[in-house]
């Protein structure tokens, strides 16, 4: 996806360059995450209005500047950790949260590492977080547990998975000029 706002103009046709941007797919900004969310609750696409009183946040940085992730992560083997770009759209990377926690995800290492062992809790079976070589990391000493908390049940379910897969698979099309 393309990494800022210049990018995403260029991409929405409202600016040019003279090159295209590195290392980027063209693929929709943010949304992404939230037609995962949308379908899951309502089975139809986002339409650029999520929760009242919600925002939607990264668990994980998506970005090269100021990266956090080998700080955030433990790393499997011998591997170099990747560009970190798909974290961007990845749902696994990405929750509603109330609007005054998204500061805190972003500035608050503890409320980010707590949020980020719950996303592992909850998805860690399922689906990979963050890229290999990038591996939930370790609890250690002073860490919040997730499992020391009270934590509502989470909410959905898979029914409209099918729909969501394919309003993807023509959204992915259309990109690709097919």
């Amino acid at each position: 996806r393309y990494a800022g706002s210049d990018e995403i103009a260029q991409f929405r046709k409202r600016s040019t360059a003279s090159a295209p941007p590195r290392h980027c797919l063209t693929l929709d900004d943010n949304d992404y995450p939230k037609h995962v969310w949308a379908f899951v609750f309502t089975g139809k696409y986002f339409r650029k209005r999520g929760p009242t009183g919600y925002q939607l946040a990264h668990l994980a940085d998506h970005k090269e500047h100021n990266n956090r992730g080998l700080e955030e992560f433990g790393v499997e083997g011998s591997g170099s950790p990747p560009l970190p770009f798909g974290l961007f759209t990845s749902p696994a990377n990405a929750a509603f949260v109330p609007a005054a926690f998204l500061r805190p995800t972003d500035f608050a290492p503890r409320v980010r590492a707590l949020l980020l062992r719950r996303a592992y809790r909850l998805f860690g079976g399922v689906c990979r977080l963050a890229p290999p070589p990038l591996v939930e990391k370790p609890l250690a000493e002073g860490v919040w547990d997730p499992d020391d908390f009270e934590w509502v049940e989470p909410v959905g379910t898979m029914e409209h998975m099918p729909a969501f897969l394919e309003f993807r698979r023509e959204r992915i099309a259309e990109l690709a000029g097919r």
